[in-house]
């Protein structure tokens, strides 16, 4: 019901020496570090040893939807963040009572209530929330089945447990540990943290053997779910083929609506980004925004975007950097958009798919980076939009969708000299309802579609920041995770400037890159990016030459071709 920010605190063995008013105080400058993530309010419920706050970005019924809610009577309290999208599927199939506002997050307490620990398994939305009983006699916490939604739990010295929606709001609290909340989990006080998302295909023994039929028809019914809102909301065109298929779906929802179809795009001028984008706006006939930015401005950002995104995974912030200009501009505009994120942890869009050896290996390299989500696509989608009080939704990551995608037979999938392209079965199933050169064209990382050369200015701006002496001392400054290059560990004193200690708690791709942990080895990328950039212009009609110029030029840097990398076209 809200995109926000929660912060709740439990002190278990009643140590706390404070008082109820200072407990709120407390907890409202923490809940206050997440202000971007809910501007319109905050509020906060609490007792002597519990408290919990909430920041507010209202998108359903924004009058009345305050949180937390508190049901007085039963002693629960819940702060969620998130969107419930069968809320009101589940009040009528469970005969939940009458609620007191529209809120799709208000049924949590009731389903608790009624069904116990297993209520998570009947949601189907994006959440991080807690609910508590009698001031914390019983805590109950979940995190959405692949972590669109971010949460962690602190540890405290004295027995007490901390939950935030990011890391900036517990790193200062002196917890034992913060880990990030898995996603597809809950926890209880009782029984600590249980798995409860385990859908079939994630099994080492099953195969799939689905067919194509239903790609098309359940991904629709994801994105007519995801318009639920009392806000404006529009898409995130990226120019790949994702999001462009969330656009051919949402033009006729938006046209029942009566609402003006607002699409937005980042990308430097002349990038194949843009152009695919431009192309697929004037198709559909919407208003499109964008947003031009240079290799100065980037940099520029590079500290924001690390506050923000609270990682230092070279990969992820390359590719975030894009997403925060986009998100500035949208935000003002809409409240919500759709995106396409998601969709190439299900159909292996990924180029070094290309090299798979057999169909069971594509699946489970699906299944590897599909369990990565957490903490790359949707940590980069959900952070950068929030920065800027924006909602992103991912129809492609709704649980149904997920379902039908990953039970087709992974031969469908694989890449072969008859079906050249990736994700050869997405496209097949939108035949004929976009222009061709957008819907067969070769899929970027990031950071590759939205200008081709950006990202190795980027670095070399990155490296006159490290010097020698610096970056000989890196084993000895950095031991877990140590950086490779003087990028890496550019971002990485960035890092520990706000969130020191916290290093352990990121996640790196092995060998420091999305390929570099698959069954099979690749040559199309290195830690530094892709190696050959032009392929992403293909069919666009777009002049390649000045790259292979900027190529040789940065050919000395590491003695190899340092171009970007890293995830979604959305």
């Amino acid at each position: 019901s809200r995109m926000c920010g929660i912060i709740a605190f439990f002190d278990l063995l009643k140590k706390y020496q404070g008082n109820p008013e200072k407990l709120k105080e407390r907890l409202t400058v923490l809940g206050n570090l997440m202000r971007t993530r809910g501007p319109d309010s905050q509020g906060y419920h609490g007792g002597k040893y519990f408290g919990m706050a909430h920041q507010r970005l209202a998108i359903m019924d924004p009058l009345h939807g305050d949180q937390p809610f508190v049901y007085e009577e039963q002693g629960y309290a819940l702060v969620a963040n998130g969107e419930i999208y069968n809320f009101q599927e589940l009040i009528s199939k469970h005969n939940l009572p009458q609620m007191q506002t529209h809120s799709d997050c208000e049924p949590l307490i009731a389903l608790y209530d009624k069904l116990g620990n297993d209520m998570v398994k009947e949601l189907n939305g994006m959440f991080g929330f807690v609910i508590s009983k009698n001031g914390g006699e019983e805590i109950y916490a979940a995190r959405d089945h692949c972590g669109i939604k971010p949460l962690y739990i602190g540890y405290g010295k004295e027995g007490e447990i901390w939950f935030s929606s990011e890391l900036k709001g517990i790193v200062n609290e002196d917890c034992e540990k913060i880990e990030e909340f898995p996603a597809g989990h809950y926890w209880t006080r009782s029984e600590g943290f249980r798995r409860y998302y385990q859908p079939a295909w994630d099994h080492d023994d099953f195969e799939p053997k689905g067919d194509c039929s239903k790609i098309k028809k359940v991904l629709e019914q994801a994105v007519r779910d995801q318009c639920m809102s009392d806000q404006p909301f529009g898409l995130l065109l990226s120019g790949g083929l994702d999001s462009a298929c969330i656009a051919v779906l949402l033009k006729p929802i938006m046209q029942e609506l009566g609402e003006e179809f607002h699409t937005f795009s980042v990308g430097m001028e002349g990038s194949p980004d843009i152009t695919a984008a431009r192309m697929m706006s004037k198709f559909l006939g919407t208003t499109h925004h964008e947003h031009l930015f240079n290799a100065d401005e980037a940099f520029e950002h590079v500290e924001k975007v690390i506050y923000h995104l609270e990682t230092y995974e070279p990969e992820l912030i390359r590719s975030a950097i894009p997403n925060y200009f986009l998100a500035r501009m949208t935000s003002q505009y809409v409240k919500m958009v759709l995106t396409g994120e998601g969709s190439d942890e299900l159909f292996g869009g990924y180029l070094y798919f290309r090299d798979a050896p057999d169909s069971r290996t594509f699946h489970r390299e699906l299944r590897r980076i599909f369990h990565h989500l957490h903490n790359v696509n949707c940590q980069r989608a959900d952070r950068m939009t929030m920065a800027h009080a924006l909602e992103a939704r991912v129809p492609f990551l709704c649980p149904n969708v997920i379902e039908a995608i990953m039970n087709i037979d992974p031969s469908f999938k694989t890449i072969t000299k008859e079906r050249p392209a990736e994700k050869h079965a997405l496209r097949a199933a939108f035949e004929g309802t976009m222009p061709s050169e957008v819907l067969w064209r070769t899929k970027a990382m990031q950071c590759e579609g939205i200008g081709m050369t950006w990202v190795a200015e980027l670095q070399s701006r990155c490296n006159r920041q490290i010097s020698d002496e610096e970056f000989a001392r890196r084993d000895e400054l950095y031991p877990i995770n140590t950086p490779v290059t003087k990028e890496e560990m550019y971002y990485r004193k960035i890092f520990e400037k706000y969130y020191k200690g916290m290093d352990k708690f990121v996640q790196v791709w092995d060998g420091g890159c999305r390929a570099g942990g698959a069954a099979w080895k690749t040559t199309a990328y290195t830690r530094e990016g892709l190696r050959d950039v032009k392929q992403l212009a293909k069919g666009l009609g777009i002049d390649t030459n000045h790259v292979d110029e900027h190529s040789e030029k940065l050919a000395n840097f590491h003695g190899k071709d340092s171009l970007g990398d890293n995830t979604i076209q959305t």
